[in-house]
């Protein structure tokens, strides 16, 4: 693929770095819009927005390392400072937590926020996972199949030698549409929490199936994936979530 984007003299740009930023400018964008629409400042979302951002990565390389705690008493520095090693659910636990103690000090609902919030982070995954294709890592299992990708040997993917099922792909694709059907929902929503409780219900389990399709090294409890573990708890917490928000509303 193509790790490195361009470069400007001692500049390098690489794709992976470029499309995460394109997909947080993209989310942020999104948020804004739906943030004024329900009548919250832009400058306190704003605010809220980048704090939230820069707990979430913190949160995604945390839950990188307990996962891949082995990997990281190995090299330690190489893994804080890695391009990679992030796991998007801990991006969302850390999130949620900073978004819990922003919403209270700013007076503003909980799941008003999320709500605005759920709207722009599968359009700004999506993105990511295109970056994840570029880069070579979060890839499938090998395969032979028509639509399997060989990536350069110096790339995470293409260590393995082997062609393998480009779920970055498959994720960029599925995260854009759960992203426009949100944003349909947000039009007719009838109760605060149930734009982000819808986007955890389908994400967790898109996540659960497309995480039998992984092939890359990410955690394991009996025969599932650490991930498939927190989809299946995220889709019950949404059930819950979603009776309990309805009943109130």
């Amino acid at each position: 693929m193509h790790p490195v984007l361009f470069k400007l003299g001692p500049i390098t740009i690489y794709t992976y770095g470029f499309f995460v930023f394109l997909g947080v400018l993209a989310s942020y964008l999104v948020c804004k819009k739906q943030a004024k629409n329900n009548g919250i400042a832009i400058n306190i979302f704003s605010d809220i927005f980048f704090w939230i951002l820069i707990f979430a990565f913190i949160g995604a390389r945390i839950f990188y390392i307990l996962i891949e705690w082995r990997i990281f008493l190995e090299n330690p520095l190489g893994v804080i400072f890695s391009r990679s090693g992030f796991v998007f659910y801990g991006g969302i636990i850390g999130g949620a937590i900073t978004m819990i103690i922003l919403s209270r000090r700013n007076n503003i609902n909980f799941l008003k926020l999320a709500d605005i919030l759920a709207v722009g982070i599968p359009l700004g995954h999506s993105l990511g996972r295109l970056g994840c294709f570029f880069y070579g890592c979060c890839y499938g299992r090998p395969s032979n199949t028509f639509f399997a990708v060989l990536f350069p040997s110096d790339s995470p993917a293409g260590a393995l030698g082997v062609k393998v099922i480009p779920t970055q792909l498959i994720s960029a694709f599925m995260l854009f549409l759960i992203f426009f059907l949100l944003l349909i929902f947000s039009k007719y929503k009838r109760f605060n929490g149930q734009i982000f409780i819808s986007y955890l219900f389908i994400y967790g389990i898109f996540r659960f199936l497309i995480e039998f399709l992984r092939g890359d090294p990410r955690g394991q409890v009996l025969i599932f994936s650490t991930s498939q573990i927190v989809s299946i708890i995220i889709v019950i917490v949404s059930i819950f979530l979603f009776f309990r928000c309805n009943r109130s509303s």
